[in-house]
């Protein structure tokens, strides 16, 4: 504004000094002058003013949060993927289902109470061979199920992380299990099934309804069951579970945090 003003003065001084010769073109001279003081002020208007808007200022506490929820996430995804590599290595192998009473594939609950008369009549070696076989399928489609729940674990999304994070010892596999069940099962009936064919579960369960067909009590049980669809059911189910008692490990246990996420994200619960 000072340069401004002495510039005027000495444009001033300069007319003046000319004499009033050219007093009509002095007025205009005057104006132009006048006109152009007020563009270089509004070139002096600051970079907030010249755009019409305020930049606004960053919001650091939302970014931080949103980055602290996306760890959680993060970190309760890792715990999932431990656990069901974990799960699948302990029941993938031979009596990893059927030598463990907490995951072990009975006969469907409705065949149950009519196997009871089915030994009584002479089937018990059939009944326990179909046992097995459907233990025996589980135990070698498991490691095809390692794929199948990394894929829906990395796909979930997870809407509250610090929930689930200091919720219940199983609060993340209860969150996997009840929102990818349907296209897990979906997705492992077809090996299931396969492993089934394979090892003769589905002749030896056939064989198994037709021989006491007659049986009126095999008749009420309704022996159409998919045996398939159910041993997938249960093998997942049986997945689930050790993936639960994992979490809890990794709550619980330090040692088990094998991770720096792990052991970050879980080390904040203080235990």
């Amino acid at each position: 504004m000072k340069i401004c003003l002495c510039l005027v003065s000495c444009v001033f001084f300069v007319f003046f000094s000319l004499g009033a010769a050219s007093g009509s073109g002095l007025g205009d001279v005057v104006k132009g002058l006048t006109d152009a003081l007020d563009a270089g002020e509004k070139k002096a208007e600051s970079p907030g003013e010249k755009s019409g808007t305020a930049a606004a200022p960053e919001n650091t506490a939302e970014k931080a949060a949103s980055g602290e929820s996306d760890k959680k996430s993060l970190g309760i995804k890792e715990a999932l993927r431990v656990g069901i590599e974990t799960a699948v290595k302990q029941v993938g192998t031979e009596n990893g289902f059927y030598k463990n009473d907490a995951i072990k594939i009975a006969l469907p609950e409705k065949l149950q109470k009519a196997d009871e008369f089915v030994r009584q009549l002479g089937g018990q070696e059939l009944s326990d061979a179909l046992v097995l076989k459907m233990n025996r399928a589980a135990e070698q489609a498991a490691p095809q199920a390692l794929d199948i729940f990394i894929d829906a674990i990395k796909g979930m999304q997870i809407e509250d992380a610090a929930r689930l994070l200091s919720g219940q010892e199983n609060a993340a596999t209860d969150y996997l299990e009840k929102n990818t069940s349907d296209s897990l099962a979906k997705a492992f009936y077809p090996i299931v099934k396969s492993t089934m064919e394979e090892l003769g579960a589905v002749k030896l369960y056939n064989e198994y309804a037709g021989k006491f067909a007659s049986n009126p009590l095999l008749k009420m049980a309704n022996m159409d069951t998919d045996i398939s669809q159910y041993v997938t059911d249960k093998s997942l189910d049986g997945l689930f579970t050790v993936v639960a008692e994992e979490e809890k490990n990794i709550r619980q246990n330090p040692a088990a945090r094998t991770s720096d996420l792990l052991q970050d994200v879980f080390g904040s619960l203080g235990m």
